[in-house]
């Protein structure tokens, strides 16, 4: 089966760089792209990624500093985004987030995000991300970080999602040159491919499943309306 490639973060500064963006991931050979955008561009986004036959989804961010706000904002927007990622610089923030169920990734690896330590791996049920653009910009610190989260991931078995991160379309990388910052972190090449296709595009296609009710919040896909339900996976 072919792999569906998903860069599960692109967000742009202006139209011209979101249409830009999605024309370029197109001729770059992605499936789909999870988008970080506002209410006024998601329509104009929805419009041009039809254009040029991407799948999209929306994307929110959460940057919190607590619990209390962990909490607060993803009782707000949940069932709003297809994708739920946090990104944050406080330990206990980075343990809640790592096992609630309504947070997709979080978004590690950068110079301000706490390290992975066996008390994060012990509980971690989500996926941890890697920002190329955390990287670029981060330095060798970032890269430092980047390598152990890699080295973690792939020996404890957690999964990992790696994404660009882009603000323009200079940002921007092919899948295989994204899954090669896993593989020459020391992630088997398998392993790697898998961050930038299998693990993203499962956690965008069952959350636009809920967001549409083809799928309960349980993991059970509805077939059709009056049919028996029938698990998933």
């Amino acid at each position: 089966m072919a792999r569906k490639f998903v860069d599960a973060w692109l967000r742009p500064e202006s139209r011209g760089s979101l249409e830009d963006m999605l024309k370029s991931c197109h001729e770059l050979g992605y499936w789909g792209v999870a988008l970080e955008v506002d209410d006024n561009s998601w329509s104009e986004a929805r419009r041009l990624a039809n254009a040029y036959g991407l799948e999209i989804y929306r994307r929110i961010t959460i940057e919190a500093g607590s619990r209390e706000e962990l909490y607060r904002r993803l009782r707000a927007v949940r069932w709003r985004y297809d994708l739920v990622a946090v990104k944050t610089s406080d330990r206990d923030v980075l343990m809640a987030a790592v096992r609630d169920m309504r947070v997709d990734t979080v978004v590690v690896g950068n110079t301000s995000s706490p390290p992975i330590d066996r008390h994060i791996v012990e509980v971690a049920g989500n996926s941890l991300e890697l920002a190329l653009l955390d990287l670029l910009e981060g330095g060798y610190e970032a890269f430092r970080a980047a390598a152990r989260v890699v080295r973690v991931a792939y020996k404890k078995g957690l999964k990992l999602v790696i994404s660009s991160g882009a603000r323009d379309v200079y940002g921007l990388r092919s899948p295989r040159q994204l899954a090669s910052i896993a593989w020459s972190l020391g992630a088997a090449p398998d392993y790697a491919l898998n961050t930038v296709s299998t693990r993203p595009s499962e956690i965008l296609l069952e959350n636009r499943g809920r967001l549409e009710g083809r799928i309960s919040v349980e993991g059970v896909w509805r077939v059709a309306e009056g049919e028996e339900e029938v698990s998933n996976g």
